[in-house]
């Protein structure tokens, strides 16, 4: 083609984008659009694991990263084969500015009409860019949808140029086949003899090449692969170090740390909180008022990583006191009994209804807000357990008994595990994630047919304003990340747990579905607020409110009452929303 034509081919060609989200398949899950469902060009990437992609009835292995175009009309299948990947669709559409339709060459298709895959390992800035082309589309303001564009089409010139240069006709080189290999078994031990023996030449032929075209060697190229995936779970997951390390291939937490360090100049705990003050003494408070609970083992036993340091297990503990309600739960949920716990109320103190009949045995130590130390005193623990919030009686406390400071917010499903060390229950905490695991699998499947096309959104009036809630709060977690159920668009790009706007902004919100987090058994009545909402919801004909109490939403915390939040969850939506169409369809 000539010059003039390929500048007119690409000048007059403008890039849209049309939307963009993200997700995580767990193993042998799919991913799946038929030829109806891909209306548009998208691109498809994924890191952090491996599987197979069926596009157009072809099947291609790929490996721990890849980038796919997949042009309007194709049908695809992403499934996992690992324990988790996580995938980035965007999609988008690409038209002539003048409207002429360009003639191309019949030997060659334009790159934006061809569905093609590049399973060579993604550059970490693309899946960067990826995510904020999103954050920026979601916001849906003018110009950061201009700058989404801008940033989208940046990205596209990139892939094809890689796909470009990948059509020479050449068979890939041993450097690629090793490259290509590693990308998908970085997590396994791999030897730099068996890597030769792989491409069929030498350690030495095989270091020499791969030196020359990726500027380090095969085994410093297994480093980057695991690092740069570690530093991603490290952003944008609550896992903990030990977990990541071990995801990554490291089984030793030591160990994985050492080498973090050296590639990225800190720890990777330090990396997780490098927006806090790296002044040494603010750094180090900053560090532990930071730091996420995790544990790793010892020679000696588990070791137990809190807020105020570590805690070496050498024997399980016999009378814990607990003062925090949601530590009674996870207790109670492992088969034991807490020696003392904090309760709820104002005028009368006492243990939340849906666990009080496992705590008979279980001495009163006043509220969360204000615990009674005399009586811990008395109680004699040998392990006292509390949040952040208890920070001015840690010296009282620590002269009865050691104590555990974890942050309120702490993922449940982490404090369980770290209970499960604690108390010798390891297993017994392993079978209670899996079956909320299973459930809320089984419980997000039929969920999708009944809510195709809608949305859930979870908020709470307050004096004058109605917070919206996101995935970050750890009740939106459970709609959002357990269930999967389809968040408003008002709050899918929300890095704080909520949003707050005035009664008058609610329709903004746009859900189907609305969980109310109503303040009425606190309050003993629904406040002017919530009685405005109420009215405001009530007056749409396709938005349906479920009003749930608030201080059971947000304080029960645990096994037993997050499986009650997904009971009222179940009822509301499923069941109620099955309901309502029969209702619907006898009407009709």
């Amino acid at each position: 083609m000539p010059l003039h034509e390929q500048t007119s081919l690409w000048s007059d060609t403008t890039i849209k984008m049309l939307d963009g989200y993200s997700g995580t398949l767990q193993t042998s899950h799919t991913l799946t659009f038929d030829e109806t469902e891909v209306t548009s060009n998208l691109l498809l990437l994924a890191v952090g694991g491996e599987g197979e992609l069926a596009m157009n009835g072809e099947v291609c292995h790929i490996g721990a990263s890849f980038a796919c175009h997949v042009v309007k009309g194709a049908s695809f299948t992403l499934t996992s084969r690992s324990d988790e990947l996580y995938y980035i669709v965007i999609t988008y559409k690409a038209s002539s500015l003048t409207g002429v339709s360009h003639d191309l060459p019949s030997y060659r298709k334009h790159p934006l009409q061809i569905s093609f895959i590049q399973s060579t390992m993604l550059q970490n800035e693309w899946v960067q860019t990826a995510e904020k082309i999103i954050a920026k589309w979601r916001r849906g303001e003018g110009l950061e949808c201009f700058h989404a564009n801008a940033l989208l089409q940046g990205m596209i010139y990139e892939l094809i140029m890689e796909y470009e240069c990948g059509q020479g006709g050449e068979e890939s080189d041993i450097v690629e086949i090793v490259a290509s290999y590693i990308a998908s078994h970085y997590r396994q031990d791999l030897e730099l003899k068996d890597l030769a023996a792989l491409a069929g030449c030498g350690v030495r032929q095989l270091q020499r090449r791969f030196k020359q075209e990726k500027q380090l060697g095969p085994m410093e190229y297994v480093i980057q692969l695991r690092m740069a995936n570690a530093s991603r779970m490290l952003h944008h997951t609550e896992a903990s170090v030990g977990e990541i390390a071990e995801r990554v291939g490291y089984s030793d937490t030591y160990y994985f740390s050492r080498a973090f360090k050296k590639v990225y100049g800190v720890p990777p705990l330090h990396y997780r909180l490098n927006k806090v003050s790296k002044t040494d003494a603010d750094y180090a408070t900053a560090l532990l008022e930071n730091r996420l609970a995790s544990s790793y083992d010892s020679p000696q036993g588990p070791v137990i990583c809190h807020m105020r340091g570590e805690y070496p297990v050498t024997e399980s503990p016999r009378r814990i006191a607990v003062l925090d309600v949601q530590y009674a739960d996870h207790l109670l949920a492992l088969g034991l009994c807490p020696a003392g716990s904090v309760g709820s109320g104002s005028l009368s103190v006492h243990f939340p209804q849906y666990i009080r009949a496992g705590l008979q045995d279980t001495e009163l130590l006043g509220t969360y807000e204000y615990p009674d130390l005399p009586a811990v005193e008395k109680l004699s623990p040998d392990l006292i357990v509390c949040t952040e919030v208890h920070e001015p009686y840690m010296e009282r406390l620590s002269a009865i008994a050691p104590v555990l400071m974890f942050k309120r917010n702490e993922s449940w499903q982490t404090i369980l595990r770290l209970f499960g060390e604690l108390t010798g229950k390891r297993a017994e905490a392993q079978r209670i994630l899996a079956d909320y695991h299973r459930r809320t699998a089984l419980l997000s499947e039929e969920l999708a047919p009944v809510l195709a096309g809608k949305s859930v959104a979870l908020i709470r009036p307050l004096d004058s304003l109605v917070r919206v809630h996101s995935a970050a709060h750890r009740t939106g977690a459970v709609l959002y990340r357990d269930l999967g159920l389809p968040a408003p668009l008002f709050v899918a790009d929300a890095s704080d747990t909520a949003y707050h706007i005035s009664v008058d902004r609610l329709p903004a919100v746009q859900a189907s579905h609305y969980f109310l987090l109503s303040n009425e058994a606190m309050q003993g009545g629904i406040s002017a607020t919530e009685q405005r909402v109420r009215v405001m919801l009530n007056a749409g004909d396709r938005q349906h409110i479920h009003a749930v109490d608030a201080a059971t939403w947000i304080g029960c915390y645990g096994p037993t009452g997050i499986n009650g939040i997904v009971d009222q969850i179940e009822q509301a939506l499923l069941v109620g929303e099955i309901g309502r169409t029969a209702s619907e369809r006898i009407e009709y």
